[in-house]
């Protein structure tokens, strides 16, 4: 048993849920949500369905999964999964996400868990997206634990301490699975890379013991892709001001992109669910020295997301609109490659110059080509 009260960051427990739930209910800002969501829903008729709910789990089984039903109706061509062979039901997983969406990434993998008969896990959430109470209530009843990212230097390796504690709880006294993106932020480059130091902390609470702290957290990494990514040419704008000067998030910009990733087309979506890091690969790992064993631990979670990323049309024409080639022209149709130059053209971001567009093009080009560059890379 632990000694940390987790009180202030982990999901409400039975006790708070009634009382969390009526504040939603009541919130204008969840009708607003629930009809972006799905415009047909009749809000009354969803409140008094919010009145029966008294645990998490039932609230994402009767009013999350269906919602997220409606977001995949109305803003996916067709949304499949793979890899649920890869788990067992009753056993606990530190699952390892790529990070395309906010909030999609994460709760299109539970209505798949939902779907099969699984457990969902517990989603780690930083704490700049608790803007306010309604937005505390809605993630905590979500199954959601807050992970706090600001604060000094001590502040940041105490709370690294502490949130290594709390997945420790979760998966062992708990017995439940965690959900986790592989670094902080959204990916807004394409290049999907697990943070070094994600991997460190996961092992604060251990024992010391490199392949004994790893091998008993289950450590699967997921891969979602999307054929249009969310909020693509907002990110397309993030990465080319970092390369100009400091990127800094404007007021809102995460409820902003929240919605857009809700309500944006996002064409074919698939999750793959990877096979768990093996106790083998775990010791190959704890062969290197002890800040190399952690960069190789990363890198492997990243060869299995890059392996079990689906490409998509998307992915391919991109790959060779920006190297200028046909090399994968077998991929995708005259027509689909037309339909695709029309996006770009029509999402890119005009930029003060010739010279920015041109780079915002090619920023907005290599965020779809990457995924393909990566996954040649596993296969060399």
């Amino acid at each position: 048993m632990t000694d940390f009260d987790f009180s202030s960051i982990e999901p409400y427990g039975a006790s708070e849920v009634p009382a969390a739930i009526n504040r939603l209910a009541k919130s204008p800002l969840f009708s607003r949500l629930v009809k972006t969501m799905n415009p047909s829903v009749d809000v009354g008729s969803f409140a008094a369905l919010m009145e029966c709910i008294t645990t998490c789990d039932e609230l994402q089984y009767m009013v999350m999964r269906p919602l997220v039903y409606q977001i995949v109706k109305r803003s996916m061509t067709s949304f499949t999964h793979s890899g649920l062979e890869n788990i067992e039901k009753g056993k606990p997983y530190l699952f390892v996400s790529n990070h395309r969406d906010i909030t999609l990434d994460a709760s299109l993998l539970d209505v798949v868990l939902l779907g099969s008969g699984f457990k969902t896990p517990e989603i780690g959430f930083g704490n700049n997206l608790m803007q306010n109470d309604f937005m505390v209530d809605l993630f905590r009843l979500n199954k959601m634990f807050t992970i706090i990212r600001d604060g000094s230097r001590r502040d940041f390796y105490n709370n690294s301490v502490f949130l290594s504690h709390y997945i420790d709880h979760v998966l062992h006294e708990k017995n439940s699975s965690v959900w986790i993106a592989q670094r902080n932020g959204r990916t807004k480059d394409g290049d999907d890379r697990t943070d070094q130091g994600l991997v460190k902390m996961f092992s604060m609470a251990g024992t010391g013991n490199f392949e004994e702290d790893f091998n008993r957290m289950n450590i699967v990494p997921v891969a979602i892709s999307y054929e249009y990514e969310p909020c693509d040419t907002m990110k397309a704008i993030a990465t080319y001001t970092s390369l100009t000067g400091i990127y800094e998030k404007s007021p809102h910009e995460d409820v902003i992109s929240i919605l857009s990733g809700i309500s944006q087309p996002k064409g074919d979506v698939h999750i793959h669910i990877c096979k768990p890091i093996t106790p083998e690969e775990v010791s190959m790992c704890a062969s290197f020295n002890k800040n190399e064993r952690f960069n190789a631990l990363a890198k492997l979670i990243d060869s299995r997301i890059h392996k079990g990323y689906k490409l998509h049309r998307s992915n391919y024409i991109a790959a060779d609109l920006l190297n200028s080639n046909a090399v994968f022209e077998e991929n995708y149709t005259t027509e689909q490659l037309e339909t695709f130059m029309d996006y770009v053209e029509h999402a890119s971001y005009k930029g003060p110059s010739m010279a920015a567009e041109s780079k915002l093009t090619e920023i907005f080009l290599s965020l779809y080509a990457k995924p393909v560059e990566n996954q040649l890379g596993c296969e060399r």
